[in-house]
């Protein structure tokens, strides 16, 4: 080739490169989301299509069915945080209008929607209000991630025409906040609900007591929040040592729920069709409780001395009392009043070695029932309390320990298992309904990786986002939840670097079939969309 002909080549490449700069400025691509996936969790069907839906002021909301309720005040208070306009609800079906629509039958089961996304409407078909309103957060996250801001920024969304047909792998897709280890505001426990909404969970575990802290009113009993909500310098109840509480012990920290915030955070998870399930820690992890009420909860001469895993000395619940059952009696037709899910979570691990081993009432308990073990004497308690349960219309839900040995409790009990995957393997063979949550897996208080940088426990493996993302429960569990415990949580930043990102990974494993998991395709959703998304929301995410 010409030095000539060269010159003449490198010109003519110089005015394309102008002429297609010219064609993006005129026509910027920004305003048009690319038409790849970047929905989480992944949906079962999920087709693009040319074009995209413009919504505005001018969009109107049309359905015909009161199912659809939460999905459309979900959307409409995001639109109103974000933009500043309400869109206007119409009668009759009409061009440039979102509509949700009733089924006669469930797409595929509960919860499942279709999404249909073009330049002339979106409709949103479902059977029942759950979904509904995850056809909404899958709408949702195909916007630009400032629909999560509260800054009025942004009056025009462009959402690309698409064919979504979802519903999720599992019905029990929980996340358990332990807020009696360090207290959380009403304010931020409703962040954490609204958030776990946000990527399709429904099941909020609410670990209310435990040791350090008793955190729901009960009127029966005062002196549960009076004293038990209370602990520190002048106070009666000590602060954990091992795992060590992180932070000031030279100051008194205090804090609970009372009944009318409890059924105000209830009213709010169910808008976003979340159930609220709350833990009454028993009959170990009870320092708190028997702190409060001694001469109800322990007998008064036994003489063990012990301590739990946590170094907490003599935290145990007596079962042999009748002093114990009347009061358990009432504390738990209070809470079975204040939450109407159909379980209670009673606790049941970590009972210490050594409780009850001096005690003449549970000596003379075993006697009489023919008691070979203690063991035995915890199903005793626990078979007792289901009976409890029972009576005020609640189901038991319990740790794993509960259904050690012959337990009697009833077999539509709800069983966690934790202590690793072979447990859950167990709980499921014996019958029971059986929700995974193995500590190697889906304890978010452990840290990501070991290090002395890192926030977190180290007690057991460190737990990385690809980690939760490799889990794959067994397909007869009930379905799965992470849990974050509390005791290094001094803040509500260190509590959200260790929920975020994992709990974007939680989200796909519980909801999405195995076959559309892909690890470097999962990155690079939560790399595109889901980080800015909490970013809009000044959430404290860790990077990776």
């Amino acid at each position: 080739m010409s030095k000539e002909k060269k010159i003449k080549g490198r010109i003519s490449t110089r005015y394309l490169f102008r002429f297609f700069s010219f064609l993006l400025f005129i026509f910027p691509t920004a305003n048009y989301p690319a038409q790849t996936n970047t929905i989480i969790p992944h949906p079962r069907v999920l087709t693009f299509k040319e074009g995209h839906f413009t919504l505005d002021r001018s969009t109107s909301l049309y359905r015909n069915s009161g199912d659809s309720l939460h999905a459309i005040t979900y959307l409409q208070s995001h639109l109103r945080q974000a933009s500043g306009f309400t869109l206007s609800i119409r009668q009759v079906p009409e061009e440039r209008q979102i509509r949700f629509l009733h089924t006669d039958t469930p797409i595929y089961t509960k919860e499942g929607y279709i999404l249909i996304v073009s330049d002339k409407n979106i409709i949103v078909k479902a059977h029942d209000s759950a979904g509904f309103f995850y056809g909404t957060i899958t709408l949702m996250q195909m916007m630009d991630a400032q629909i999560w801001s509260t800054n009025k920024n942004k009056n025009v969304w462009h959402i690309p025409s698409c064919y979504i047909k979802d519903a999720p792998h599992y019905p029990w897709r929980g996340m358990m906040l332990d807020v009696s280890r360090n207290f959380f505001s009403v304010a931020y426990v409703k962040k954490f609900i609204d958030r776990m909404a946000q990527y399709k969970l429904n099941r909020f575990h609410w670990h209310l007591t435990d040791d350090e802290g008793w955190r729901i009113e009960i009127r029966h009993y005062p002196l549960l929040t009076k004293i038990g909500a209370r602990r520190g310098p002048g106070t009666k109840l000590p602060f954990s040592t091992s795992p060590a509480m992180r932070g000031s012990k030279n100051q008194v920290q205090s804090g609970y729920y009372t009944q009318p915030q409890i059924r105000e955070i209830i009213a709010y998870a169910k808008a976003r069709e979340i159930e609220v399930i709350p833990e009454i820690d028993l009959p170990g992890h009870a320092k708190a409780a028997v702190t409060a009420y001694p001469k109800l909860l322990l007998d008064p001469e036994d003489t063990s001395r012990y301590r739990s895993v946590q170094k907490i000395a003599n935290n145990t619940i007596n079962p042999a009392l009748e002093s114990t059952y009347i009061f358990l009696d009432n504390v738990i037709g209070e809470v079975a009043a204040l939450f109407p899910f159909r379980y209670i979570h009673l606790g049941g691990d970590e009972v210490p070695k050594g409780a009850w081993s001096n005690s003449p009432a549970v000596k003379e308990l075993m006697r009489h029932k023919g008691l070979k073990t203690r063991k035995g004497v915890e199903n005793y308690f626990f078979t007792r309390m289901d009976r409890i349960l029972k009576k005020h219309g609640k189901k038991l839900a319990g740790w794993q320990e509960v259904i050690g040995g012959r337990s009697k409790i009833r077999r539509s009990s709800l069983i966690m298992a934790w202590k690793n995957p072979k447990a859950g393997y167990r709980a499921i063979r014996q019958g029971y309904p059986t929700v995974m949550a193995p500590v190697q897996y889906l304890y978010f208080d452990q840290q990501y990786l070991r290090s002395k940088k890192e926030p977190g426990h180290t007690w057991s493996t460190p737990v990385s986002l690809k980690k939760v993302y490799s889990f794959t429960p067994p397909g007869s569990a009930r379905g799965i939840q992470a849990c974050l415990w509390s005791e290094t949580l001094l803040n509500t930043k260190i509590a959200d670097y260790l929920a975020w990102p994992r709990t974007l990974a939680l989200s796909e494993v519980a909801w999405s079939p195995k076959e559309k998991k892909n690890w470097h395709d999962f990155r690079r959703r939560v790399k595109q969309q889901a980080l800015p998304r909490l970013k809009a929301q000044q959430i404290h995410y860790r990077g990776y």
